[in-house]
């Protein structure tokens, strides 16, 4: 199966180009390399993703050929990744757009999105695509087998990948995750995660936080309700921009004061 780089680079320059020269149809370009034997829905939450989300949703579309549904909410980008997006709908039957004019969250994106989602089983992963298109499958084929919530582990040699300083903000989240809700889960916040749509909406009905810290919540929430959780090792690669320390320093201090509000609304 070709990389994400083979795939960007076959695909994502030309294609990306036309569409600005309006020379060609987008969906003349893309070549069915893998069809899964399942229909699935595949959720993309977006904000402000412009350099990536054209290549994304191409490496997606030859990847999964012509059987799915690729849902992608915008949560109000001021960017041109909407933009983007209108541009790439009207080329792509398979995709199905959700957009807001207000800031809702990651959490409140995919909750949305799940709630008009068409497919019996549902993925949602980042717009950056960090994780192996190789372990879709993976993910796709354990959530179809059973009524658990399926969610990846990445392997400390891809965390590496994201930088020390992350890496010691995200081991001390999870820590933390592990201390409050006694998940035993490592990895509570891997942005790719897959589940039956009954089981999803199980969840989102108990879940009340719309952000970063949704990830950790459905897991809390599962735990609770004794749905099984399946973890899923997978290949990770940091692909998303670089950021300032303190930007990232202030989404974590975000993120655990939100994981004591949810611990608090637990008791």
């Amino acid at each position: 199966m070709p990389s994400i780089e083979e795939l960007s680079e076959s695909l994502g320059h030309a294609v990306v180009e036309a569409m600005a020269t309006n020379r060609t149809s987008i969906a003349t370009k893309i070549e069915t390399e893998l069809k899964p034997a399942f229909r699935a829905s595949i959720i993309v939450p977006v904000y402000n993703e412009e350099d990536v989300i054209c290549r994304t949703l191409l490496c997606l579309s030859r990847y999964l050929g012509f059987d799915y549904e690729l849902i992608v909410c915008d949560d109000a980008s001021t960017d041109e990744t909407y933009s983007l997006l209108k541009t790439m709908k009207t080329e792509n039957p398979n995709i199905r757009l959700i957009h807001s004019d207000v800031r809702i969250g990651k959490g409140g994106t995919i909750k949305k999105a799940i709630e008009i989602a068409n497919s019996d089983v549902i993925v949602y992963l980042d717009a950056d695509l960090s994780a192996s298109l190789d372990d879709l499958p993976h993910l796709l084929k354990s959530a179809s087998k059973s009524d658990a919530l399926v969610i990846s582990q990445r392997t400390m040699q891809g965390r590496l990948t994201q930088g020390v300083l992350r890496l010691t903000l995200s081991m001390g989240y999870n820590m933390l995750a592990r201390l409050f809700f006694r998940t035993g889960i490592t990895d509570h916040q891997c942005g790719f995660k897959a589940m039956k749509k009954k089981v999803a909406k199980q969840l989102i009905a108990q879940t009340s936080n719309d952000g970063f810290v949704f990830d950790t919540e459905l897991i809390v929430r599962a735990k609770r309700l004794g749905i099984p959780i399946k973890e899923v090792q997978v290949d990770w690669v940091e692909r998303r921009p670089k950021r300032a320390n303190t930007k990232w320093l202030r989404a974590s201090f975000e993120m655990m004061k939100d994981l004591i509000v949810l611990k608090e609304n637990l008791r």
